[in-house]
């Protein structure tokens, strides 16, 4: 993961990940998250604020503590009553919190079942959205490049160890581009980068010109 390097123009390609934040927000309010009590908040993965900024119109009042692998700070300057903590979310101490929140970002994680435990320590409440098997497949095919992605399902049977109540659903999305370069550049700018080990040959090659998103949308409850 690169996306580090790439935060000025994150927000301009996340075409997709602006997407899953609407959704998984209107999913929650669906199922009506937010009419209960929500005093403190933890969101996992933060990054430039997508999905921040539309929960918090909801709850302003509510003590916030964001998360991120990388010095995002900055991008929140204008919220109130929130705390930062950097770190990689499987070597930090989990806050006791009413609700956790994350939002593409769980497809990351190596030890999926252990972090959900740690989760279930400290909160009774989580909802998530994340990417799941046959997402961008289109790279996986020509570069035989891709992180371990769960079914759903499957994710569904690590979270039923430790929540009782458990609601998910699934959604393709697919974005079109004018050329396979572009493609690329999109993959590029939103932190997916294993591909660019590859040959310049390989890379030049590559004829695709739509991206397959997969994801899944998790509500969790004691």
């Amino acid at each position: 993961m690169n996306f580090d390097k790439y935060y000025d123009v994150y927000e301009k390609n996340s075409f997709a990940q602006k997407k899953v934040a609407e959704n998984l927000f209107s999913f929650m309010k669906e199922n009506e998250i937010f009419k209960e009590k929500i005093a403190t908040i933890f969101e996992i993965g933060c990054g430039t604020g997508i999905f921040t900024r539309l929960y918090r119109e909801l709850i302003p009042e509510s003590k916030l503590i964001l998360n991120d692998i990388f010095n995002v700070e900055d991008f929140f300057k204008e919220l109130k009553n929130f705390q930062f903590i950097k770190g990689n979310i499987e070597n930090l101490e989990i806050p006791k919190v009413d609700l956790i929140v994350s939002s593409s970002v769980f497809q990351w994680i190596k030890n999926l079942d252990e972090l959900m435990k740690n989760i279930s320590n400290k909160t009774d409440n989580l909802c998530f959205s994340t990417y799941i098997f046959g997402n961008l497949i289109e790279i996986k095919n020509h570069f035989s490049v891709s992180l371990n992605y769960l079914k759903a399902e499957e994710l569904e049977n690590i979270l039923k160890k430790y929540f009782q109540d458990i609601k998910f659903q699934k959604e393709t999305i697919k974005l079109n581009f004018e050329n396979p370069m572009d493609v690329l550049k999109h993959l590029k700018y939103t932190g997916v980068t294993g591909f660019q080990k590859s040959s310049i040959t390989k890379i030049k090659s590559f004829k695709d010109k739509t991206l397959t998103y997969e994801i899944a949308y998790f509500i969790c409850k004691k």
